[in-house]
This record gives structure tokens, C-alpha cells and sequence, in this order.
């Protein structure tokens, strides 16, 4: 009979058995989620911390390639090894259970904002402690949810939460479940969450940038900030007048404060940033807060930090329309049979609210990094974040690199001790499961005022929005990166070929499909592959990293 071990999880005490299998293999058995991607040692994403217990390589043939991910001499892979007595394990960044406030709140009322702007207003059953910039999460029945900012201040508002909420067609949330709300309806709320909270020194003039229903998370931060008397122009951008639903108040509020003045922004006659640049903001000594779409975001940090803002003084929460299609309504093209597969729990509303999330993420993530940080701190904030947003575990294992890392590749070896430097640029690369569905998101982040830095990230965004445009046209996964490699070479950079895309769908895609999006000769469907790109000076160890699901433009902002 074999013998059989247990194994133990740190810190949770959850144990599941082992024997003769790879303790991948058991731990997947046993029903527990744990992060994996490659399984031949190459990624990294299995890798665990042996606190206690003897464990063996896993038997390899002389043409099996040996196992390449660096480890400490504490660390171990779960595809790459059996154990041989009980052991006790640690998996960084990953937990089974996140401790999340659920609280349940009842329907107070909601009216119409504008013709596709609903405001809902709950009522907690009991009173939340609400930083000015938080949002909730909203569970639905099938086990998603959706999160939406608050939009006022509850500790002023009798308890209340205020949302601000645009009709998604076909949405459900927006409209199976909200045209039903009826007042002492009860909703299960989770939160609140965010990073894009009030954290202003007095005096200092403030800039506060929105996009969409962005604004529902700058409001509060306004309020706050038109309490203390504070010097704060707010800048809105939308599609048409209609955006801007909150004129009547804030018309208002710029006469009543001598100090406050908002311009709206129509989208086809400019960008919130080229307003915000062509006025006598004193940059150098200006808070910002950015709440709206994730371009948005990476534009105006690019041009503020361009023209003087201090890094630390930029705030900002991605805000991502989730999508929310009912199954029924979605439009997505029939999948690959082979190529695309998926799992049983799979669907656009899932994935699209996972890439909300991850957006999100890696907005906290950028928004915590401080000059002088390590990259190896940098990483142990990455993962608390991530844990504090909700993520159950991360299926590859979150990524920061700094400065001459930016040219490396997740699978070469970084320098852990690398300190953050106040003129840098920094990659943020996530992986974290939402709810059982995959996200993934990476950007790079530019810290003072380097010039090719600058340049670098200006090109990155350039090649990835070229190369997504092109996939709109019809080109297949293989096309798509030689026309990327093209656009780079053409813009004076290299691409990185060795990240060329993966399969993403609920956790975890790699029971479904392991082949790389450069490799392949199908035009890819969108929502399950991930457009990855890299790009390196031809001479200087400077480099940048975008990462993104394919998705179709009109999903891509909100």
C-alpha cells in the first residue's frame, strides 16, 4: 500500500492528501485552487515555500528539459516534485480565503441621472467605514459580481450608499436586475475597496480627472475637498453632453466655492489632459486623482509626470465598464473547437469583470510604490493588495520589475534588492483569479522625468493599439505579432518575441489549452487569449510591458 502524506497550507490550515502523484496533481485532486500555468518548471506559478517536511524531484527522461525557474533554497515547485513525508507549504500570494466585510443593504430608491445613467441609493443594514474613493462589489446570484464606486459620503448621508450606474445593453445587471430593484429589495455587498482614496496634504492644489461614470469616484473626493476649502479644478470627460449628468451641481458648487472650477470635455473635440496641460496648473506642487478608463489613466500620468507632477502626488482607480452580458445577448464569435477551448463555468461576463478587477489591481498596485521600495517589497505590497481586493490566489505569479529588469523576460532571473529609483520605469505584470475567472493585466509606469522612458511607454501603447486595431481586420495570432515586431521596429524599438500571447478563460486555462497567440493560424475570438507586449531598446537596458485580453474596442472603455 502506498503511503500516503498530508499536506498542510499556510497560513489557512487546510490539508489535502499526497502519495505517490506530483503534488500539483494531488492538490488539484483534492478540489483546492492552486496556481499553476506550465507545469514544466519554466514559469514559476506553482512555486511554494517548504516550511516543514522532505519532498523529491520529480523523475526526468534525458530528453525532458530540466526545470528553469530560479528558486531559494527554501522554495520548491508542486509540477516538479513529490513528497515524501507530511510537509507543510506556503504559497506566496495566494490564499483560499480572503476576509471580505459582506453586508447586506436594502434598496432606498433610484431615479434616472440621464437617459442611460441610473442612480441607486442603498441603505446598509449596518454602517460601513467609507474612505472618499471606495467602491463595493455587488454579488449577483450566479456567484459573479459587479463593483461600482460610491459616489458620495456615507458618514454624511445618514449611511447611505449613492451609485451612479450606465445602462449596458444586454447587461445583467443593468438590465435584468436594476429595472426590478423595488424599494427594501435586499443586495449582498462585499467591500468597500479601493486605493484611489482621500490622502491630500492642506493647502496643496488639487486636480481631479474623470472619465464616464469615472466620475462617481471623484465625486466624494470633491466633496472632501470642497469642505476644507481646497483649490480644486475637476476635469470630465464624455461622449456627449448627456455625460455629464452631474452639471446642475457642479454648476452650482463653482459658484458657491470661489476656489473650484470644472471643465467638461466632449471626447471628439479633445482629451482630458490636453485641457487640463493647456492651463496654469502648478504641476510640481499639484495632488491628482484619475479615476476613468484605463487609457485615460496611462495618458494622464504620462503628461502630468511629463510636465512636473511628482509621482507620489497621482492617484487614480481604472475604472473598466465590466460588459455584463447575459448569455443570451452576447455576440461573441462560436470559439475554436481545438485552439479555444474553455471551462464549464466560462462566460464574457465573468472574464470581463475579472479584467475590471485586474485593471483595478494594477492601478492600486502602481499607485503604492514609493522611491527607495525594493523590488522584493514591492511584491510583498503587490500580493497584499491583491489578497485585500479580493483575488482568491494568482495563477502566474505577479511580476515588478524596475529599471534594468524592464528588458527581462518573466522567466529570466530579476534582482530582488533592485531599489526604485526617483528617476525610473517600472513594469507591473498580475495574474490574480476573480471569482474563478483568469485575469490579466500588465502596463508600465514611468517615475521623473527621463526622456527614453517617456519615449518607451509612448511607443508601447502605440504598437499594442496598432496591433489591436489589426487584429480587427482580420489577422491571424501569428500575423498580429509580426505586424507588432513591425510597428516597433518602425517606431525605433525592438519587440520581445518571447512573450507572445496565452489562452486565458476560467482558472485554470491550461486544462484547456496551453498554445501561444503568436504561434497560430486562426484570427483569435475575443475575451480568451491575452496580447502581450514587450518592447527593448536596440542598445539601452530600457524596456516596457503591456498586457491586455483581446477585446473588442467598444468593451475596451467605459
Amino acid at each position: 500500500m502506498q503511503n500516503r502524506h498530508v499536506i498542510e497550507l499556510s497560513p489557512s490550515g487546510k490539508t489535502f492528501d499526497a502519495s505517490q502523484e506530483l503534488l500539483l496533481d494531488a492538490m488539484l485532486a483534492s478540489g483546492l485552487p492552486v496556481p499553476f500555468s506550465c507545469r514544466r518548471g519554466a514559469c514559476g506559478s506553482c512555486k511554494v515555500k517548504v516550511v516543514s517536511g522532505q519532498y523529491r524531484d520529480k523523475q526526468r527522461t534525458a530528453d525532458m528539459p530540466a526545470p528553469c525557474y530560479p528558486l531559494a533554497d527554501d522554495e520548491m515547485l508542486l509540477c516538479q516534485s513529490h513528497a515524501c513525508s507530511d510537509m507543510r507549504l506556503e504559497i506566496p500570494g495566494w490564499s483560499l480565503e480572503t476576509q471580505t466585510l459582506e453586508i447586506h443593504a436594502q434598496v432606498h430608491g433610484k431615479r434616472e441621472l440621464s437617459a442611460d445613467i441610473i442612480e441607486l441609493v442603498l441603505q446598509p443594514a449596518q454602517p460601513l467605514a467609507v474612505r472618499a474613493g471606495q467602491y463595493v462589489r455587488i454579488r449577483l446570484a450566479n456567484g459573479d459580481s459587479r463593483c461600482f464606486s460610491i459616489a458620495n459620503l456615507p458618514d454624511r448621508d445618514q449611511g447611505k450608499l449613492v451609485f451612479h450606474i450606465r445602462k449596458v445593453s444586454g447587461g445583467l445587471f443593468t438590465e435584468r436586475l436594476l429595472p426590478t430593484l423595488q424599494a427594501g429589495d435586499t443586495l449582498k455587498l462585499e467591500g468597500p475597496v479601493g486605493a484611489c482614496t482621500w490622502q491630500h496634504e492642506a493647502q496643496r492644489p488639487l486636480v481631479l480627472f474623470a472619465t464616464g461614470t469615472g466620475y462617481a469616484g471623484i465625486k466624494p473626493l470633491l466633496l472632501t475637498a470642497l469642505a476644507g476649502d481646497a483649490e480644486v479644478t475637476l476635469y470630465w470627460g464624455g461622449r456627449s453632453d448627456a455625460d455629464f449628468y452631474d452639471r446642475e451641481f457642479l454648476d452650482q458648487a463653482s459658484r458657491a466655492h470661489a476656489h473650484f472650477r470644472w471643465y467638461p470635455v466632449l471626447s471628439d473635440q479633445a482629451r482630458v489632459q490636453q485641457v487640463a496641460l493647456a492651463q496654469a496648473h502648478r504641476w510640481a506642487d499639484t495632488q491628482v486623482y484619475a479615476c476613468g478608463n484605463a487609457a485615460m489613466i496611462s495618458q494622464v500620468r504620462e503628461q502630468c509626470l511629463a510636465a512636473g507632477l511628482q509621482a507620489h502626488r497621482f492617484v487614480a482607480e481604472a475604472f473598466v465598464a465590466s460588459g455584463t452580458l447575459a448569455p443570451e445577448a452576447s455576440t461573441a464569435s462560436p470559439l475554436h473547437p481545438e485552439l479555444e477551448k474553455v471551462g464549464p463555468r466560462y462566460s464574457l461576463d465573468g472574464m470581463l469583470a475579472a479584467r475590471e478587477q485586474s485593471v483595478r489591481a494594477v492601478a492600486a498596485v502602481a499607485n503604492q510604490l514609493k522611491v527607495g521600495m525594493t523590488t522584493a517589497q514591492a511584491l510583498e505590497m503587490a500580493a497584499q493588495t491583491l489578497q485585500a481586493m479580493g483575488a482568491s490566489h494568482t495563477w502566474h505569479p505577479t511580476y515588478i520589475r524596475f529599471g534594468d529588469d524592464t528588458v527581462r523576460t518573466p522567466r529570466q532571473g530579476i534582482d530582488l534588492q533592485r531599489v526604485l529609483r526617483t528617476t525610473d520605469i517600472v513594469v507591473i505584470d498580475v495574474g490574480p483569479v476573480w471569482d474563478g475567472y483568469e485575469g490579466d493585466y500588465g502596463d508600465t509606469f514611468v517615475f521623473g522625468q527621463h526622456e527614453l522612458h517617456h519615449a518607451c511607454v509612448k511607443a508601447l501603447h502605440e504598437v499594442f493599439d496598432e496591433t489591436r486595431q489589426a487584429w480587427g481586420r482580420g489577422l491571424t495570432g501569428r500575423e498580429l505579432y509580426d505586424f507588432a515586431e513591425r510597428s516597433a521596429q518602425v517606431k525605433g524599438w525592438q519587440l520581445e518575441r518571447n512573450l507572445a500571447g496565452h489562452r486565458i478563460a476560467d482558472f485554470p486555462h491550461v486544462l484547456y489549452g496551453q498554445d501561444k497567440l503568436a504561434e497560430v493560424e486562426i484570427v483569435p475570438s475575443e475575451v480568451v487569449w491575452v496580447l502581450e507586449i514587450q518592447l527593448c531598446h536596440p542598445t539601452e537596458p530600457v524596456g516596457a510591458f503591456f498586457e491586455d485580453i483581446l477585446i473588442g474596442e467598444a468593451r475596451s472603455v467605459s
